[in-house]
């Protein structure tokens, strides 16, 4: 409420005061009217008021009280006070409205306050967070890419924190990641840090509070935990002591207790006793700690919900589709690591459904059955006839890729016809009368329950694909050796569009790759962005790291045409490998985008240089990046998932081996894609560049994380050479660093870099 009307202080003059050192000890500013703010003291059983005035800070005695002022009394004091303002012949100063003053207060808090605490000031991350709050108060969809060092975080977390301080109505704000690593940095250091800082100048009157959300197959069920244990415990095996004093731990009433994810358990014990449903009747449903979890998350309580993707999309999704929210009303949502959220909405807009499930389906429906004689019998037929079905119907569409087993998973593209339709109908009708088969009296058992749930959730999918014309549709099949039918919406950017970026509330989407030199036509094409035309704002701040002398650029000439088949590219791609690692005493991650040629080369180079701690990064291995930050001068093989959302700051990678540039993958995605171009040339420059710059990007973005780190960084592409196809657009996207063919410059970059301590040899584990 502004002008002479009651209210409290904003936040913007709370902290003038602060620096102005009008508070005493325990004081806190409760009201603001005409120009003067009214202070209350705490001193043991009395209250004191006193007035401040603003535009000269002079102070004069109230009164003093028992009790705290009510409602009433407050509304007096205010009138009072502007009345008192009108005797004294004072015009009322001047105060700019909300937005106004948020802007200015955001702008004084990063020139003047952060950096009293050791921030130093970063003219572009002010930049960026000023366009984040201009975004926010304009309902904008604020596309924010922010090159390593930027400081993008502390952008957003102050932009969101200052703008909720000035609403009217304040209401969370919703942060969206893709990795567990950013969430607990967010959670564990930025939040906490900026937190503080406020609290001290008095902008905030109580710390900023978060809560990380999840799927429920995240937490834990306390009526699972409790059957579970007590059947272990039955059992009276030795073996299982650590087993039930894990899970003894997960009792009681703090939500950390209730979070699976930090418990030392096996993901089959986890799969026993996590929330995976809840239910009415459920004896602990009064105490249940992650209903009650559930009930504190959407009671808006929480300055910031942290999240991710998946999580968020399937809020958003299910919303459309009339459940209920998995999240309080919130204002503001922040997509971080915004170059990953196409991945995560395939995933959730697709529909997969595996060879095995019909057989997983019948042996649990037929552990469900107690019926006797022709019921039982016709039962087992059914589970029979659908296995046979889904058999026939995979063998139909799996093609060659029955007969294959690669290291990588495969695809191919595949035409849902007008056989394959008729036994997706029969499978479909068998799902339906599945659950019909169970005697009536048999009290609904959970199990049978879960049986009537699958048959239901299985018949969705089955209409997706039976709908297969508005869908690209394909047959994968993953290092497991099991094949998945997938479907995706032909049309997802236009979906994506519908239901993130059509609603009413601002987004600040945000990511150190999304642009191909600040253009973000592939980006906001690809995610249905282009479609909210008037609404998008956008911006690109380079990285503040001098790479001109943190970075050297390595592309050797010698180098064949990736083949990753041939046996003189793998031949030379050891020996380069070997020359670089040697030249740089270690240190190194090298990226590969085949898991194939990774071990081919990993297992190629282990003699050769024994005299290195050597790292094989594989499918999910994150705890190896534990191992090899411990290892000093370690040699890290890994995949493209190391390339992007890790941290490893310091000396411990002083080598970024890029063995060959990461087009992206062929796949049936990516040919409806290149139909939608008039020829492959239009195709290779808008989707199979960009997408390839931008990861290339995220991967050299691994390198330098610090002003204080140095790195050399070496593509081992013949296409990236000096006679490369692709020379001059590589140049154009990576940070301004000199480039080198010679060797010679790598040992001496490293040698006039690097202090004595980084060339002590540390012994390879060989454990």
């Amino acid at each position: 409420m502004e002008n002479n009307r009651l209210w409290l202080c904003p936040a913007d003059l709370r902290c003038r005061l602060y620096e102005a050192g009008v508070f005493k000890k325990n004081e806190e500013a409760v009201l603001l009217a005409g120009d003067f703010v009214v202070m209350e003291r705490i001193n043991g059983e009395r209250i004191f008021y006193r007035t401040v005035d603003i535009r000269d800070f002079s102070s004069q005695h109230l009164f003093t009280r028992k009790t705290p002022m009510d409602e009433k009394k407050r509304r007096e004091l205010a009138e009072r006070l502007a009345r008192m303002t009108a005797e004294q012949g004072k015009r009322e100063t001047e105060r700019p409205g909300r937005k106004e003053r948020a802007v200015r207060f955001l702008d004084y808090i990063f020139e003047e306050i952060l950096p009293r605490h050791g921030m130093e000031l970063r003219r572009k991350q002010k930049e960026l967070s000023l366009e984040m709050l201009a975004a926010l108060q304009e309902n904008r969809l604020a596309l924010c890419e922010a090159e390593v060092g930027t400081g993008k975080t502390h952008a957003y977390i102050l932009a969101t924190a200052i703008y909720n301080l000035f609403s009217e109505q304040p209401a969370p704000a919703v942060i969206s990641t893709s990795t567990i690593a950013l969430q607990k940095a967010i959670t564990e250091e930025y939040i906490p840090q900026i937190s503080a800082i406020l609290l001290e100048h008095r902008i905030i009157g109580q710390p900023l509070s978060f809560v990380i959300r999840k799927g429920k197959r995240h937490y834990v069920c306390d009526a699972r935990l409790e059957n579970y244990e007590a059947a272990i415990g039955r059992l009276g095996r030795e073996k299982d002591r650590e087993l039930l004093e894990a899970l003894g731990n997960l009792k009681g009433i703090g939500r950390r207790r209730i979070d699976l994810d930090q418990a030392p358990l096996t993901p089959y014990v986890k799969e026993r006793i996590n929330v995976s449903r809840c239910r009415e009747n459920c004896p602990y449903a009064r105490v249940c700690r992650f209903m009650n979890f559930q009930k504190k998350c959407m009671g808006g309580g929480y300055d910031f919900q942290i999240t991710n993707h998946n999580y968020i999309l399937a809020d958003i999704i299910g919303c459309r589709q009339g459940k209920k929210s998995l999240f309080p009303a919130y204002k503001a949502l922040v997509l971080d690591e915004a170059h990953k959220l196409l991945e995560a909405a395939r995933q959730m807009y697709g529909t997969t459904w595996e060879e095995r499930e019909i057989e997983e389906l019948s042996r649990l429906a037929g552990a469900s059955q107690t019926g006797q004689g022709q019921c039982q019998e016709r039962h087992v037929l059914l589970c029979r006839q659908l296995e046979a079905w889904s058999s026939t119907l995979f063998g139909r569409l799996a093609g060659e890729l029955s007969g294959i087993h690669t290291w990588e998973e495969s695809r191919r593209e595949v035409i849902v016809g007008r056989m394959e339709k008729l036994y997706l109908r029969n499978i479909r009708n068998g799902l339906e009368q599945l659950p019909q088969m169970y005697v009536e009296d048999t009290g609904r058992s959970a199990r049978e329950q879960a049986v009537r749930r699958k048959c239901a959730e299985m018949a969705d999918r089955i209409a997706v694909f039976l709908n297969s014309g508005r869908y690209i549709c394909w047959m994968e099949k993953g290092g497991t050796g099991n094949l998945t039918l997938c479907a995706i919406p032909m049309e997802l950017e236009r979906e994506m569009y519908r239901d993130i970026w059509s609603r009413r509330i601002p987004v600040i989407i945000t990511s150190g790759t999304m642009s191909v030199r600040g253009d973000f036509s592939h980006f906001k094409k690809t995610t249905g962005l282009q479609i909210a035309g008037g609404r998008i704002v956008e911006t690109s701040k380079p990285s503040p790291f001098a790479y001109r002398k943190q970075g050297l650029l390595y592309i050797p000439e010698r180098m064949p045409f990736p083949n990753i088949r041939g046996g003189r590219y793998i031949q030379a791609v050891m020996e380069e490998i070997g020359r670089i690692v040697r030249a740089t005493h270690g240190h190194t991650l090298i990226l590969f985008t085949s898991y194939w040629m990774m071990e081919r080369i990993y297992y190629g180079l282990r003699e050769e240089l024994s005299g290195f701690p050597l790292f094989l990064m594989g499918r999910g291995r994150l705890d190896v990046l534990g191992a090899f930050r411990k290892s000093g001068n370690g040699v890290l093989f890994a995949s493209d998932s190391a390339g992007e959302g890790i941290d490893l700051a310091g000396d411990i990678l002083s080598s970024l081996i890029v063995v060959k540039l990461p087009f992206p993958v062929p796949n049936p995605v990516a040919e409806y894609q290149r139909g939608q171009y008039e020829d492959f040339e239009s195709y290779r420059r808008e989707v199979i560049v960009p997408e390839m710059l931008i990861k290339l990007r995220q991967w050299f973005g691994r390198g330098i994380r610090r002003e204080s780190d140095t790195a050399v960084f070496s593509i081992l592409d013949s296409r990236a050479s000096l006679r490369g196809r692709y020379r001059g657009e590589i140049l154009d996207m990576l940070p301004d660093m000199p480039v080198t063919d010679r060797l010679e410059d790598v040992e001496e970059f490293i040698l006039r870099n690097k202090a004595e301590e980084y060339f002590t040899a540390v012994e390879p584990d060989t454990e």
